[in-house]
């Protein structure tokens, strides 16, 4: 039994995250985990074989969270220990880079007519100016910080995101690759696939338990499910554990920890049973 903890979705500022690379491998490592892969949205970590060669004392993992489309919804997929040199994989995820200047200034105009103004696109981006991207994560922390919302959860769930009251909600009009290419893509990589947070897509139960059936004809013996993660209660998480013993999926475990400003922590405290169940007992050093 290994004595310390996993965590195997983070993210940092270079997509919609508060810390540095960096500062995300100290920070996990102060929180007690000694595996973590960093998934940022559509991009790869490249620095990080430089920072496993500084921090020897915690494994990292080479990760992607991609955007993809699973009908008319958009479903999101990681991508774990996939090979970041990997061609296929790189011109997949530079499909998913798209002109977000328009989509965001759609979404700012609809907070606008709503009394809620955060100012221009540029001032959005001058918040954050180490992130390649700009997302909704980036406006809901703006909506935070400016004392429009008392957390990002509530900006999602009652503006912007795709759940919840949508009363400044957009639909983003890039169309993401298909999730058969995202999966395909790190399957070619030499990756694990996972299907992220289940329940946060505007799917019923019986549509979500298909998403999932789906996933593993996709992604094969290798297709994995986030089954704890930090924002699910136990009875949900017991709930996608049964659906991963079901489908013969592999157990992933998330905090989906994107800064210190949020309610989600880095202190969720995941066994490290949940690397062996995506990696086996042998691939650890």
């Amino acid at each position: 039994m290994k004595n310390f903890y996993v965590d195997f979705h983070t993210h940092t500022k270079r997509s919609d995250g508060q810390l540095s690379p960096e500062e995300l491998v100290i920070a996990a490592k102060n929180a007690g985990i000694g595996v973590l892969a960093i998934t940022d949205h559509n991009m790869l970590c490249d620095e990080l074989g430089d920072l496993q060669l500084k921090h020897p004392d915690i494994k990292l993992i080479d990760g992607v969270e991609i955007s993809t489309m699973y009908g008319e919804t958009e479903i999101h997929v990681i991508g774990l220990d996939v090979d970041k040199n990997n061609q296929y994989l790189r011109d997949t995820l530079a499909l998913n880079t798209d002109d977000r200047r328009p989509y965001i200034n759609a979404i700012l105009q609809k907070l606008r007519e709503l009394g809620i103004d955060l100012g221009t696109y540029d001032d959005i981006c001058s918040l954050t100016p180490d992130s390649i991207r700009i997302g909704r994560m980036h406006i809901a922390k703006a909506m935070k910080h400016r004392g429009f919302v008392e957390s990002v959860d509530e900006a999602f769930d009652r503006y912007i995101g795709a759940f919840g009251q949508r009363l400044a909600y957009v639909e983003n009009p890039h169309r993401y690759i298909t999730i058969e290419k995202a999966v395909d893509a790190i399957l070619a990589s030499g990756g694990i696939p996972v299907l992220c947070h289940l329940y946060y897509y505007s799917l019923t139960e019986e549509e979500s338990e298909a998403l999932v059936a789906k996933f593993k004809a996709l992604g094969g013996e290798k297709a994995a499910l986030e089954v704890a993660y930090s924002r699910y209660d136990e009875a949900t998480r017991k709930k996608l554990a049964n659906l991963a013993k079901k489908y013969n999926l592999r157990s992933s475990a998330a905090s989906d920890f994107h800064g210190f400003e949020e309610r989600v922590s880095l202190d969720n405290h995941f066994p490290y049973e949940y690397y062996e169940s995506l990696f086996g007992t042998e691939k650890h050093t």
